[in-house]
């Protein structure tokens, strides 16, 4: 199988284990705590940013120098940083706008995230 193709499986994988923790955290301060949609959004952001990361490095992309552990997570945490961003002032556009419940509204922003995501991490900031 191609490399890129074997990259494309393994980061929706991590994508998948990702959202089950981000989504876990995500509703239980949403739902159960009832904290504000957007700060719950930026919990779930932060906890899954650190998981997809130590996973996306050692598993996905696999830099063949461990060394540049940190260098590239500098990388990773700014292009999480905007993509948290453009998250939130979509979802917060759209959830102002329409009055849908923000966490469907989420829900629907998710294959959007994993596009921008995996296009960042792949061409940029896990770029062997």
């Amino acid at each position: 199988m191609h490399k890129f193709n074997i990259e494309a499986i393994k980061f929706t994988l991590v994508g998948a284990a990702n959202f089950v923790l981000t989504f876990i955290v995500f509703t239980t301060m949403l739902k159960v705590l009832s904290v504000n949609y957007l700060l719950s959004l930026i919990a779930a952001w932060f906890v899954g940013m650190l998981f997809s990361y130590v996973l996306n490095f050692a598993w996905v992309f696999k830099p063949e120098q461990k060394i540049q552990f940190r260098d590239r997570f500098v990388r990773f945490f700014l292009a999480s940083v905007l993509s948290i961003a453009l998250n939130l002032l979509v979802l917060s556009y759209i959830v102002e706008r329409t009055n849908l419940d923000s966490f469907y509204v989420q829900t629907a922003l998710i294959p959007f995230i994993v596009i921008f995501n995996f296009s960042t991490a792949k061409f940029w900031s896990l770029k062997l």
